[in-house]
């Protein structure tokens, strides 16, 4: 089953993909489809709109982990994680810090409260935050992590490094100590006259930013050895064999483009596609209506109302249309993959389901579908 091959020795399945192709539907479809197969699977969302929140029936609160109920009879559990950055990167300070004395000055800093929920550099740091305690322990077999939608696919993999420069540099220094950004060189007259100045500042404003910036400066360095560590761990986990990536995507011509750029840049990093899973791919085998309209009922063969008879065949032809120039989106996309070396091992098709799965019971019935052959695969040439 090609649901299987994805799957098989995942320890993460990273989702990645542009915005409005289904893409947290479809990691909430792996996901379960990973739970009914007897797996205990953990899914985490990092998108700001918080979609999968409504398709899993999640409660309000974030930072938690939340049961999902399955069909009875399903061997494998599945509990969803909202993000919570501010709480995760609170709850990092407290842990990293060498003293809780040290800790609550972090946390207590005028600057740290305000800025706190992006301090890490972006909300998808703060899920591969999430994601390296989560996969420490042993309480999943599989962990799914929904990306948040965005214009460069390395945007997720360039945060540890975007962050090891930061801690790498002398920044945190300087912050701490304004006066130095002269230089050692200078004379300590021209450093007194900038103290003297910046002292003046805060006392004609009334305002103590500069204090309290250099405050968190210093305390935040005690941290920082530990959040190096991490973001050292983070890089190695993204790049470890367990780790899959799957491509998400629909049959759509504008997100063609950017689905080609993101396989491009994905190449260029050197950083594997597992799978493609094309999403919302229109099937006609349950709309055979025939030229005619005929039907069959338990009496024999039957015919539609003359009127009617002639809306569905037009549906018909409409729909087949409609599938036809999907049919050639996804050919085009396989082209532009195949030219940049970016093909995967594992393309997957998942039909359109109507209605659209937007409940929990719509994403479980996608997920059979996964496991099932109405999902159509092929291998890449």
């Amino acid at each position: 089953m090609a649901l299987d091959e994805i799957l098989a020795g995942s320890r993460v399945l990273v989702c990645l993909g542009p915005g409005g192709v289904g893409k947290t539907t479809s990691a909430a479809a792996l996901a379960i489809a990973a739970a009914l197969s007897g797996r205990r699977v953990a899914v985490l969302t990092v998108d700001p709109a918080a979609r999968l929140k409504d398709a899993l029936s999640l409660p309000d609160a974030a930072g938690e982990f939340h049961r999902v109920p399955l069909p009875e009879g399903t061997e494998g559990t599945l509990d969803a994680l909202l993000l919570d950055a501010k709480g995760l990167f609170d709850e990092l300070v407290r842990r990293l810090a060498p003293s809780p004395a040290l800790a609550e000055r972090v946390l207590a800093n005028p600057v740290y409260r305000n800025v706190a929920g992006a301090f890490a550099g972006s909300d998808a740091y703060m899920a591969l935050e999430q994601l390296l305690d989560v996969v420490a322990g042993d309480r999943f077999d599989l962990v799914v992590v929904d990306t948040p939608p965005a214009s460069h696919a390395l945007e997720l993999f360039d945060a540890p490094e975007r962050i090891l420069a930061l801690l790498n540099s002398r920044a945190l220094e300087y912050l701490g100590e304004p006066v130095r950004i002269l230089g050692v060189a200078t004379s300590r007259l021209a450093r007194g006259l900038l103290s003297a100045v910046l002292a003046a500042l805060e006392r004609l404003t009334g305002l103590s930013l500069l204090a309290d910036v250099s405050a968190l400066a210093r305390d935040f360095g005690g941290v920082s050895p530990g959040f190096r560590e991490r973001a050292e761990a983070i890089h190695r986990l993204l790049r470890e064999p367990k780790t899959r990536y799957v491509l998400l995507t629909a049959p759509d011509p504008h997100a063609t483009h950017d689905v080609v750029a993101f396989a491009a840049e994905l190449a260029r990093a050197r950083i594997r596609c597992d799978a493609v899973l094309v999403n919302r791919v229109l099937s006609l085998e349950h709309l055979e209506l025939g030229e005619t309209g005929a039907r069959t009922t338990a009496t024999g063969p039957a015919r539609w109302p003359a009127s009617l008879s002639r809306k569905l065949v037009e549906c018909r032809r409409d729909l087949a249309g409609l599938a036809e120039a999907q049919r050639t989106v996804i050919e085009r996309l396989r082209d532009g993959m195949a030219r940049i070396d970016a093909l995967p091992p594992r393309w997957l098709e998942l039909p359109a389901l109507f209605p659209a799965p937007t409940s929990l019971a719509g994403v479980v019935t996608l997920a059979q579908v996964l496991r099932s052959e109405g999902a159509r695969s092929t291998t890449a040439a």
